[in-house]
């Protein structure tokens, strides 16, 4: 599970980066993505670290290119997601998505 938000961050930005581009993803990249789009910017070097945490976790591929390194989703944003609610609806609800699904309306009928 994806458990920090800085993770969170990253792996938005990584599939944001492949929705929207054919090439490979550098941690250049996603730095520039995140300090364009958030307020508090991260060195290059958090990031980096935390994508290659991402890649043992087997959330992200790290592939060599050249001198750099290149990272690719394992997974896209939609399976990742389906992922997270089916681990809250086996942890909070005893896995009845249903259950789940009414507390879900429900918090979003509050806003």
């Amino acid at each position: 599970m994806i458990s920090g938000s800085l993770e969170n961050e990253i792996m938005n930005a990584v599939w944001t980066i492949e929705e929207n581009s054919s090439k490979d993803i550098s941690v250049a990249d996603v730095v520039e993505f995140i300090n364009k789009n958030s307020s508090a910017p991260k060195a290059y070097t958090t990031v980096k670290t935390v994508m290659d945490r991402l890649a043992d976790k087997e959330y992200l591929n790290r592939i060599k290119a050249g001198k750099k390194f290149c990272y690719t989703s394992t997974s896209s944003r939609t399976d990742s997601a389906r992922t997270a609610m089916r681990n809250l609806a086996s942890r909070y609800f005893n896995n009845d998505m249903q259950s789940f699904m009414k507390a879900l309306e429900k918090e979003c009928l509050k806003k």
